[in-house]
Parts: C-alpha cells; sequence; structure tokens
C-alpha cells in the first residue's frame, strides 16, 4: 500500500511501504525528477551521520521518475534521513544563491567601472587635443 509524503507545497512522493523496514528503510517514487535531484539527494543523505545506505535509480532514461532509497542505523527513521537531508539541501541552494548573486553583482560593478574608466578616457583624451588646439591658437595670437 503506497502513502503520500510531502515536502512542500506543490511536491509529493509516493512512499511504498513495502519497502520498509521498521523505518529503517524507505523508497520514495519522485514524480517528474531526474538525476540532477536524484545526484545531489544522494550525495547530501550520505553526509548525514545517521544514513548507512542512499541511492536512486531512473527505471528508464526516457522516465521522469526516480526511485530514492534511504537506510538508517535506526537513531532516526529514513523518513527523518531523508527531510533533514532536504533541509540541508535547501540551505546549501540557498548558500549558493546568495554567493552567485553577490558574485554577478561585483562582476556587473566591474564591468560599469571598466565602462565609466574606458569613457573618461576617450572624454580626456578629446579635452586634451582641444586644450592643445585652443593653447596653439593662444600662441599664434601672441605671435
Amino acid at each position: 500500500m503506497a502513502r503520500e509524503l510531502v515536502a512542500h507545497e506543490g511536491a509529493a512522493a509516493a512512499v511504498d511501504d513495502a519497502h520498509e523496514d521498521d523505518g529503517r528503510s524507505i523508497v520514495l517514487a519522485l514524480q517528474d525528477e531526474t538525476h540532477t535531484l536524484g545526484n545531489a539527494l544522494r550525495d547530501v543523505m550520505w553526509s548525514h551521520p545517521h544514513v548507512q545506505l542512499a541511492s536512486y535509480t531512473q527505471e528508464h532514461p526516457s522516465s521522469q521518475e526516480i526511485l530514492l532509497r534511504c537506510q538508517t542505523n535506526g537513531a532516526v527513521s529514513a523518513e527523518q534521513g531523508v527531510v533533514e537531508a532536504l533541509h540541508i539541501m535547501q540551505q546549501m541552494l540557498r548558500h549558493m544563491g546568495s554567493t552567485m548573486e553577490a558574485a554577478a553583482a561585483d562582476w556587473q560593478a566591474g564591468q560599469q567601472g571598466e565602462q565609466q574608466q574606458r569613457q573618461q578616457e576617450q572624454d580626456g583624451g578629446g579635452r586634451g587635443s582641444q586644450a592643445a588646439d585652443g593653447e596653439a591658437e593662444a600662441m599664434e595670437e601672441d605671435s
């Protein structure tokens, strides 16, 4: 018998109860997901101190479903291990997003600074030749 695990609004995974073993093992069928999420979530689950096994499979390359498996040592349930891994991954992605935004803002500010410097050099070069022309005209008038 399958039940539904909802991680956040709009996201759901079917949980196959036949694969649960005293709460220490769980298999989740994640719809509309591929290797991108499977790989990342598996790696984060492996960093959990109570997770003994973390894996995923995709039945067929054209399938948009992955089967995610988690097994713990019993200190936490497998479901709790997956949820904690999702929270860790969410924190990592938020940090990565803010770091990328800051780097993009720094790069953009650098680009604008370089553009302003080039503009000043072009304007300054034009003013310098105008000033030299003015001085030459003044010398001609004095002579």
